[in-house]
């Protein structure tokens, strides 16, 4: 039985903010590393992991170092794990983009095809990507726990196409930042076995083991786009 865990990075300023990041490559803030520092002290709980795979860029792969640390696997970056580039759109808030591109803004609130980005990837290319990670992993972890760091976009995408979910319709999965999904694979084939667990950011998180752990307090508000 194969578990992928499809973890989200920690918080950045422009997740705080409400803005676009796409394949802009922005470090993780204060509260991002402390999430990240969270993440790390939770992940080893769940047993012994195969391998930890991370998105380059900077808010992932950090998240992913402290991860690694607490459980001494290194990370091995994987440029599909990158989050889905909105060309224009990176660094806009949603306010932004009903001022410039209020068809997109529409399409996005109100459901609907919403006109194409200038500089975006692609949805096909983005599938294909998600797909064929999901594919190699599957390949090359035949059972046990993997790790891979990425983006919001990224895994629900992942969750799409590794549940063989129709990859057209529009994407149903609400991604936090820290968070924890699991996919596993086993007999029955592909199941959702957890879906955006951040309660290791409460202040009390309960251990696999029963016991507890206080944390200081932290009331999740993270924007949520990529």
């Amino acid at each position: 039985m194969l578990k992928l865990y499809l973890i989200r990075h920690g918080e950045t300023d422009w997740n705080a903010d409400g803005r676009i990041q796409g394949h802009s490559d922005i470090e993780l803030n204060a509260r991002g590393l402390e999430q990240a520092r969270r993440l790390a002290a939770r992940i080893p709980e769940e047993g012994a992991f195969e391998a930890l795979y991370a998105s380059p860029l900077r808010r992932a792969y950090r998240t992913a170092e402290l991860i690694g640390q607490a459980l001494g696997l290194p990370v091995h970056a994987d440029v599909r794990l990158l989050e889905r580039s909105l060309g224009q759109l990176e660094g806009l808030t949603m306010a932004d983009i009903q001022e410039k591109f209020p068809e997109v803004h529409h399409a996005w609130h109100n459901g609907g095809t919403r006109p194409h980005i200038p500089g975006e990837e692609s949805r096909e290319r983005f599938v294909q990507r998600t797909r064929d990670f999901i594919r190699d992993i599957r390949a090359r972890h035949s059972a046990g726990r993997v790790l891979a760091i990425t983006h919001g976009g990224a895994i629900t995408m992942l969750l799409m196409t590794g549940l063989e979910l129709d990859t057209e319709h529009p994407l149903p999965f609400y991604i936090d930042n820290a968070s924890i999904n699991i996919v596993q694979w086993g007999e029955r084939g592909a199941r959702l076995r957890v879906l955006n667990d951040t309660c290791h950011l409460n202040t009390l998180h309960v251990t696999a083991s029963g016991t507890t752990k206080k944390h200081a307090e932290q009331k999740i508000t993270a924007a949520e786009v990529q």
